[in-house]
């Protein structure tokens, strides 16, 4: 059984190895690229777009914040972040792949002769230069190796689906293997989508880390509300710094330990109260007051509370600063 199975995996790998990357690219255009973007494909394609994103963004922490006197403006930022992550997530792998196979085709006497572990290490370095090359510092290197993991999920799923349709075979009726890795792939796709869904939203300033701002008096007073068991005079509150929260006459001005959503009039700030995380029963926390104005109007939520260690807005003001 077991020689049985060694015998599948070499044979296996060997196929992988010497396929023909010239009909790769075929099959890739041909029979993936051309029939995702048909209009009665990439309608539903987009609508699952949408739905990812609204959900990924709830789930990590980033507020969906839906302007209401700017749906115009709202509308075009929606398009631009999901045509940013389409574009990084798949068609720059796809055009990566695409050039890779044709330089390997262009050279048949040494790439089919090349080890299959070398050209995938030559595949994945090219994916890692590539995303190093076009962000080299607005975004961290975790976020590039995971970008590369999923890249590099996509080409093993490509692969596979080339030979299921090479010996005739449906890819996933004929192989829960092949089922699984598109699984594994859409899985592995949240945490990334995640990540440049993010870094649009900075570039496009709808979202800003510590952004230095004004707010009117009745707001300020709004997010200067009390922590429940912790004096107003506590040197971790933020509003006892005035390098971080600043009064003036008629109103205050934030330097930082916020994240501010939203366009002209509609936006919210989320504002964190205290500077180190606080102990409370064994467990590390932050509060926040949330800021919520529409055309002037505002009102808080205060005293949001999150677990240090799954706070995931406590980790962008850190790193905005």
């Amino acid at each position: 059984m077991i020689r049985k199975i060694l015998l599948g995996a070499r044979k296996y790998i060997r196929e992988w190895s010497k396929a023909d990357l010239h009909e790769f690219n075929k099959f890739i255009i041909n029979k993936i690229l051309r029939h995702l973007f048909k209009f009665d494909n990439i309608l539903p394609f987009g609508i699952v777009f949408v739905l990812l994103a609204l959900s990924v963004q709830s789930m990590s922490s980033a507020y969906i914040f839906i302007p209401q006197s700017n749906i115009p403006a709202f509308a075009t930022f929606i398009v631009i972040q999901l045509a940013m992550a389409v574009l990084v997530l798949l068609i720059y792998p796809f055009i990566i792949i695409i050039v890779f196979n044709y330089i390997g085709y262009r050279l048949p006497f040494i790439v089919p002769q090349v080890f299959l572990p070398v050209k995938l290490t030559l595949l994945l370095l090219t994916f890692y230069g590539f995303i190093h090359y076009i962000s080299p510092t607005t975004v961290q290197i975790s976020e590039q190796l995971q970008i590369v993991f999923v890249w590099c999920t996509l080409y093993f799923m490509l692969m596979n689906f080339y030979l299921a349709y090479k010996h005739h075979r449906h890819p996933l009726k004929q192989s829960g293997f092949r089922a699984l890795i598109a699984v594994v792939f859409f899985i592995l796709i949240s945490k990334p989508f995640s990540a440049v869904l993010y870094h649009t939203s900075e570039h496009i300033s709808y979202l800003e880390i510590n952004a230095k701002q004004f707010i009117p008096l009745t707001s300020c007073k709004l997010i200067s509300g009390a922590i429940p068991g912790v004096s107003q005079t506590n040197s971790n509150l933020t509003i006892n710094h005035p390098e971080y929260l600043e009064r003036a006459d008629n109103g205050c001005y934030l330097y930082g330990n916020t994240i501010r959503l939203g366009f002209a009039s509609d936006y919210v700030i989320v504002f964190k109260k205290n500077l180190k995380s606080i102990s409370e029963s064994g467990e590390q926390v932050n509060y926040y007051a949330r800021l919520n104005c529409y055309s002037g109007n505002c009102f808080v939520e205060d005293n949001i509370r999150r677990k240090n260690n799954l706070d995931l807005n406590a980790e962008a003001i850190s790193r905005g600063k």
